[in-house]
């Protein structure tokens, strides 16, 4: 098996067009997302429709589920505690220009994938397998990350979330993250995702992906979005 994962799309679909280029000249049999395609970005719909296209199935993310809720106030809960006035105009701005295609497929993600590979067992997840909410970053207590490999019964977690990419060994397990799409937050603006080899053991290899990022930053401000949000795509930051 050799597969692409991505995550944190965020409705960018210029970084996404990207990726799926830069997917076609190398040799995968096919390509699973993290979820998170929508929010921050201009172009929601378009985002949602073009992994449609793509054909590339994947998981639930808090965003997805945020947007999905008919109560507004429940879906901004499920965001980043203690996000600023700017982010939550972009949530309120993402849901309302959220057609009915988009919705229905986002609504009909699953919360994990689980492969069996050999005598391995990959989940892949948004968040933590217990909630798509719950960040988990290289220096989440080891501990934690025991108790989740343990209590999934997996061998390999591939989570998103926390837009930043990393392979990790822990003993016998492997904790990665493919980091993000569209809204990169390492502090480079380039899209990044990872590619997955199983033919021979495991091997796992992060890709970064030059995007027109000014395009995408411009857009943002003419699509109503905040101009923080721009800021926030030009740096490759959290804002």
């Amino acid at each position: 098996m050799r597969i692409a994962i991505l995550s944190d799309i965020h409705s960018n679909i210029v970084a996404l067009n990207a990726v799926a280029a830069d997917m076609s000249i190398r040799s995968l049999e096919g390509a699973i997302h993290l979820g998170d395609l929508v929010g921050h970005g201009p172009r929601p719909n378009e985002a949602v429709e073009r992994i449609i296209e793509l054909g590339i199935h994947g998981v639930v993310g808090n965003y997805d589920m945020g947007v999905l809720d008919p109560d507004a106030e429940n879906g901004r809960a499920l965001l980043k505690p203690g996000h600023s006035q700017a982010l939550k105009d972009v949530f309120y701005w993402t849901r309302d220009k959220l057609g009915d295609k988009a919705r229905k497929h986002l609504s009909e993600l699953p919360a994990q994938i689980r492969l069996e590979e050999g005598d391995r067992t990959i989940l892949l997840t948004h968040g933590s397998p217990e909630r798509p909410t719950e960040y988990l970053y290289q220096d989440t207590p080891r501990a934690r990350l025991d108790e989740l490999f343990k209590g999934s019964g997996a061998d390999i977690l591939i989570v998103g979330h926390t837009h930043i990419p990393h392979i990790t060994e822990l003993g016998d397990n492997l904790f990665i993250n493919p980091g993000s799409v569209g809204r990169p937050t390492d502090g480079d603006p380039r899209a990044s995702y990872l590619i997955v080899d199983t033919e021979s053991g495991f091997r796992a290899e992060n890709i970064r992906v030059t995007f027109d990022v000014e395009s995408v930053a411009v857009d943002c401000v003419s699509s109503g979005l905040p101009e923080e949000m721009a800021r926030g795509i030009r740096l490759g930051i959290s804002v």
